[in-house]
Formats: C-alpha cells, sequence, structure tokens
C-alpha cells in the first residue's frame, strides 16, 4: 500500500488539463413536458415524429449540453462562479445531431477535454471540450461535438 495519497483534482484544474475525462453526467429523462416548454420557448410547437414516434427537439438536446456537463463534473451548474473562475458558453467547432432523441428516453453526456489543449483570448482562455450524448439502449449517440468553453479568471 502506497504511502501517497491522491487529491482530487478541481473543476478548472480538470477543464484546463488536455485531455482529461471530465466525466459522465447521470442519466437524465427527456420528458414530453421538457420538449413541449423548449418548443412553446422557441415558437416550434411541433416535436419531429417518424412512424409515428415524437423525438425531441435538436435544439434541445443540444440545450441540454450545461446541465448534463454540471452533473458530469458535479458542480450546481456549469456557470456556477468559483473563487477561481467562471465558465461559459463560448460556441462549437463543430456539432452534429446523429441519432434523434424519442421522448421518453434517457440520454447522458460524455466530456473530455481535447488532447489539442486551450487557447487563450485576453482575458479568457477557450477550452475545446469533446462530448457525445448517449440515447440508452441505442447504439448511436444524439449528438458529438467539439464544444467550447470560455474560462474566466
Amino acid at each position: 500500500m502506497s504511502d501517497e495519497t491522491v487529491t482530487a483534482k478541481s473543476v478548472p484544474e480538470r477543464l484546463l488539463q488536455a485531455g482529461c475525462d471530465l466525466g459522465i453526467s447521470d442519466w437524465l429523462l427527456v420528458a414530453e413536458t421538457m420538449n413541449q416548454a423548449f418548443a412553446d420557448a422557441t415558437r416550434d410547437p411541433e416535436p419531429m415524429r417518424i412512424d409515428g414516434q415524437p423525438y425531441a427537439h435538436g435544439f434541445f438536446t443540444i440545450s441540454l449540453l450545461s446541465t448534463l456537463m454540471a452533473s458530469a463534473l458535479q458542480i450546481k451548474s456549469s456557470g456556477s462562479a468559483t473563487e477561481e473562475g467562471y465558465i461559459l458558453n463560448y460556441g462549437f467547432n463543430r456539432l452534429r445531431l446523429i441519432e434523434p432523441v424519442p421522448l421518453g428516453a434517457r440520454i447522458r453526456g460524455h466530456f473530455t477535454t481535447s488532447v489539442n489543449g486551450t487557447t487563450e483570448r485576453g482575458p479568457v482562455t477557450i477550452i475545446p471540450i469533446d462530448v457525445h450524448i448517449e440515447i440508452e439502449n441505442c447504439e448511436r449517440p444524439a449528438l458529438v461535438a467539439e464544444w467550447l468553453a470560455a474560462w474566466r479568471k
């Protein structure tokens, strides 16, 4: 048995480390009521239907990235400020909606910082995060992306 103790890295340390596995979120049920609230807010009232099965709006799936990442990082909110700084959405280098999410299905997010590392842009650090959203019992992911987060001290 080793005398060394393993100390958990802080969220900023993990975010700023290239190739760091940020974690897997808890499963999230994509309920019809959640999709309908999104549809009402965006004035896009009809969910996609394939063979009569309703599916979540693609942009709704994208909008769940923040809550899924907060779950993976085990923090209250992905935009929560800490003494060390805060993280903001900066955009995407690439994003593909691969498989539509059936309403009533469960999804979870997998997050890893890119092996390419960060980029400094003035007072912020741009962090590329490789993400895919898994649909329970489905071989293909709902979404794959390189999401850009901006870390500000």
